[in-house]
């Protein structure tokens, strides 16, 4: 008689177990899923500062071309073509940081989109359960 009772006890706690369980499963997919879109974020924000210094290259460029040849002084052709060169290598690092941006954060959605998947059939799970018993007292 004791057996069958214990054994009546489990499975009543068995399907509060198994929320509880769940629940705990949800929290941890949330808590993932917080730190990829705060990652994503801050990515993003890099990206708009990157964006930004490249509008200001160009914007610097274009007030640099002189518009006529008059009032301007004659520069050493050698002082160009190093500040040329420089303004190029810095528009190629501003592109290649820019792109390593955008390819995390892809990866980073990529990321997310199983655990979006996940933490979707979770909760529909979770309202497909029948709701535990009340304690006995």
């Amino acid at each position: 008689m004791l057996r069958s009772l214990a054994l009546a006890m489990s499975f009543l706690l068995v399907p509060a177990w198994a929320q509880d369980n769940l629940q705990q499963q949800m929290q941890r997919v949330e808590s993932t899923l917080h730190r990829l879109t705060q990652e994503q974020q801050s990515i993003y924000q890099q990206f708009q500062m990157i964006q930004e210094l490249r509008r200001n290259e160009e914007r610097l460029v274009l007030q640099r071309l002189p518009l006529s040849g008059t009032g301007t002084a004659i520069r050493n052709y050698d002082d160009v073509q190093r500040e040329d060169e420089a303004r190029a290598q810095r528009r190629n690092d501003l592109q290649a940081e820019s792109d390593r941006l955008y390819g995390r954060y892809r990866e980073l959605e990529d990321q997310k989109r199983p655990l979006l998947d996940t933490l979707s059939a979770m909760a529909q799970q979770r309202a497909e359960e029948p709701a535990a018993p009340a304690p006995i007292r």
